[in-house]
């Protein structure tokens, strides 16, 4: 998809274990890749195999890359459901 990826010194098929030696991608590319793998009946397996990277990869640059703001979180307000209700200070109404 016009990405081209490559890697400092030896190839990877020249390493004793088949394996290349640790790449870099930049935060442009790691975009590029992630956006690649979210399409729609895209497997983040198949993306990771065409680059050469490990599927956990690009599930940790997901994690990386994904604002921590779109955390969600609730107010919660803890009453003692056996108290009863003051109308004069609260207007909620509580179950028995």
């Amino acid at each position: 998809m016009g990405l081209v990826m490559t890697c400092r010194g030896r190839a990877p098929s020249s390493h004793p274990r088949g394996r290349g030696r640790r790449r870099r991608f930049s935060e442009a590319d790691k975009r590029q890749i992630l956006q690649e793998a979210m399409q729609p009946d895209v497997r983040f397996s198949e993306v990771a195999r065409r680059y050469g990277i490990a599927e956990r990869v690009l599930f940790r640059w997901k994690q990386e890359i994904t604002p921590a703001a779109a955390t969600l979180f609730a107010t919660v307000e803890i009453t003692d459901a056996n108290a009863p209700s003051d109308p004069a200070t609260n207007d909620r109404e509580y179950a028995s």
